[in-house]
């Protein structure tokens, strides 16, 4: 017979098994159903229920390669004869734009016509719409409804939405134990994406009581259900060591399968094990594909490490003008890191015009960001300017984030009197408190202090012993140029000197 969508002979055709049901189309009657192995039969196309032709949409979804125009095209004709699916479908083209200009005012349309069929996949889709102003005025409250009765229809989509709904306080009063009831119920259902979400909660105790097993046990089965975000979930317990046995080599292979099925979050994970040598031989070039790959598609993550990439000159040549280029595009999409390195880029002048003003306003909105490191180096600047008394107020609230410049920069302040009344007992409490921490400027600051019995008594052995385990270290470029690093330094080897004469 003649295709309806072509003038060729071609037959379509659909499984005999009543529980596969799966439709298909070529020029010949093929062997055995590619689904479920039982026999086909023809089919024509006049005799096609709307389910049916819908059906033979997703066939041409599926396809390799897909043919968008023939599937919008089936899905017209299944949204002809009634069909709340197939109309569901359309809608999702029209949104979409599968097969056509996308039209987001038709799709909610025929969202709400798929409602009044019956479709439960279009109140969830429906409710998307009304959330984010899809096609029409947000409306967050309807689509918290919307998914309630998707969810009591039995909806494990509909479940995970009003879970999110009730998390966040969309639409609802914020709840957080409901929301756990509900991802439950629709994990329970097998959902992937459901699982991971309930995991989540298990592992950071929100919700309901942190709980190591059932952490554990979700992600995996979301990570059989073969949804990425458990991937990386997962991932990131086998790469730490949290509450599993560490295997950053299996961590890696978990990244891998996310990042090609399309995780951003698992290519940029990916990367940085590629770029550290994580679980994997070390490969910056490579890492440096990933975060491009990622960066493509919109992640801000990726943004800024491809960023520092350039910034560095790891897996790419050093080039600072694409490091300020990729940091502000982070910033922009909302990244603290972003807009802090962005700023430190300003401020020196580094693929940018040096402009010390704007370089403040990006460290502000990284600090309201909750960026530790935009409040420290806001200090540093403030300080340079004369401005101690709000220097001193960036440092404090560093260090009581437990940053280790902070307690050098305090302990300078202490010692030195600067807007403050000098106290060297202070200085020298906060230098060791730093060094604990690692930091080489508070160890130089801290040898000093033993050597010449400031804020302390004089103790040349242990001062000799911290100098020189510290001049022993090779210390990272990256580290050298920290905020006075290099002249801490440069002052330590002068009192190790003054202590060998």
């Amino acid at each position: 017979m003649k295709s309806w969508s072509e003038g060729c002979e071609r037959m379509i055709y659909s499984c005999t098994n009543e529980e596969c049901l799966w439709f298909g189309e070529g020029d010949t009657l093929p062997d055995a159903c590619p689904r479920c192995g039982q026999a086909l039969k023809e089919r024509r196309e006049e005799e096609l229920t709307g389910d049916e032709w819908c059906r033979l949409g997703l066939y041409w979804t599926e396809e390799e390669p897909a043919d968008d125009e023939k599937a919008l095209a089936c899905f017209r004709r299944s949204a002809s004869l009634g069909s709340g699916w197939g109309t569901c479908n359309l809608g999702l083209c029209m949104e979409q734009g599968i097969g056509i200009q996308p039209d987001l005012r038709q799709a909610v349309w025929l969202y709400k016509q798929a409602v009044e069929m019956g479709s439960v996949a279009a109140l969830c889709n429906l409710g998307v719409c009304l959330e984010q102003g899809i096609g029409t005025p947000q409306d967050p409250a309807g689509a918290a409804s919307l998914y309630l009765a998707a969810a009591e229809h039995g909806s494990a989509r509909g479940q995970r939405m009003l879970a999110h709904c009730l998390e966040d306080g969309i639409g609802v009063d914020q709840d957080h134990a409901k929301a756990v009831e509900w991802l439950r119920t629709a994990a329970l259902q097998g959902e992937a994406p459901a699982q991971t979400a309930l995991a989540k909660h298990y592992e950071f105790g929100v919700g309901t009581e942190q709980d190591k097993e059932l952490t554990v046990r979700w992600y995996e089965k979301a990570v059989q259900g073969g949804d990425p975000e458990g991937m990386c979930c997962l991932g990131w317990l086998k790469q730490t060591g949290k509450w599993v046995d560490s295997d950053p080599a299996g961590a890696v292979e978990l990244y891998r399968k996310a990042a090609q099925m399309g995780s951003t979050r698992g290519m940029v994970q990916l990367g940085d094990c590629l770029m550290d040598g994580i679980g994997v031989a070390t490969a910056p070039d490579l890492a440096v594909e990933w975060y491009k790959k990622a960066a493509k598609e919109g992640d801000r993550e990726a943004m800024f490490s491809l960023g520092l990439s350039y910034e560095l000159g790891q897996g790419v040549e050093q080039d600072y003008t694409n490091a300020a280029l990729w940091y502000e595009r982070s910033a922009q999409l909302g990244s603290s890191a972003g807009m802090n390195n962005f700023a430190e880029l300003l401020a020196k002048g580094r693929g940018v015009p040096k402009d010390l003003g704007k370089a403040m306003e990006w460290y502000r909105k990284a600090a309201e960001h909750g960026n530790v490191y935009a409040v420290y180096n806001m200090g540093w600047y403030l300080e340079k300017a004369g401005n101690l008394d709000k220097a001193r107020t960036c440092y404090e609230q560093a260090k009581e984030q437990n940053m280790d410049s902070a307690y050098w920069s305090l302990g300078r302040m202490y010692e030195e009197g600067l807007g403050v009344d000098q106290d060297l007992k202070q200085a020298y409490t906060l230098y060791r408190q730093g060094a604990k921490q690692g930091n080489v400027n508070c160890i130089c600051r801290l040898v000093r202090c033993l050597a010449q019995g400031i804020g302390t008594r004089q103790d040349l052995s242990r001062a000799q012993k911290l100098g020189s385990e510290l001049l022993a270290e090779e210390l990272s470029p990256q580290v050298l140029d920290n905020y006075g690093c290099r002249d801490e330094l440069v002052m330590l080897l002068d009192i190790m000197n003054e202590i060998k004469e």
